[in-house]
């Protein structure tokens, strides 16, 4: 039945999404700062949905893709993740007061750019999506029932931690409780761009 492939896409999409990784660390790290929030939680909806399309489509010819591809991404990836941990622990010792919390990420165009390279430079984005979710649904009667679960796995993750982000945020009063959260995204950052290249 149609409604097993759906099913079973909503849970498969749902675990492959749930691990917390660079994209999901700027979606909360912007619901934090209630900054652009429905534009983020919307590209990356988007952007999964796209891909997951992409890897049932192409699921047929997935088995072939050149495996120093995603090494190449990997290490790209990596080196861009890095550099963008690093500045925004140059950040944390910028912040003064919670109002200069809006204004250091609060530039569209800058957020559009970091959330497009976060996205499309992590090549976990690519094997979750593309990949694995591709070479699954060949399993399933109905790929496109199979697809639309996993589409939809996307959008209720990436919104409710978008906006759960952004509720907690009213109940982050200190400055203090502002610096760890930057600190601490900074060097997981930097510790997913290590993780991207050596492992």
């Amino acid at each position: 039945m149609h409604i097993y492939d759906f099913i079973q896409g909503l849970i498969i999409g749902s675990t492959l999404i749930i691990a917390i990784g660079p994209q999901n660390l700027y979606v909360i790290n912007q619901g934090l700062k209630k900054t652009f929030v429905f534009t983020v939680v919307l590209f990356c909806s988007l952007s999964d949905s796209i891909l997951i399309i992409i890897g049932i489509n192409i699921s047929s010819v997935i088995v072939v893709i050149n495996p120093n591809t995603i090494i190449i991404l990997k290490i790209l990836g990596g080196i861009w993740l890095i550099f963008y941990g690093l500045n925004k622990i140059r950040y944390v010792n910028k912040i003064r007061n919670l109002q200069n919390i809006n204004v250091i990420e609060s530039d569209f165009k800058k957020t559009l750019i970091t959330l497009f390279l976060i996205t499309y430079a992590n090549p976990h984005v690519y094997l979750d999506t593309i990949i694995l979710i591709g070479s699954i649904s060949t399993n399933f009667n109905s790929q496109l029932f199979f697809g639309i679960g996993a589409v939809m796995a996307s959008f209720i993750f990436f919104f409710a931690l978008g906006y759960l982000s952004k509720y907690l945020s009213e109940y982050i009063y200190s400055n203090k409780t502002w610096f760890w959260i930057d600190l601490i995204v900074g060097f997981l950052m930097i510790l997913y761009g290590i993780k991207f290249i050596f492992f």
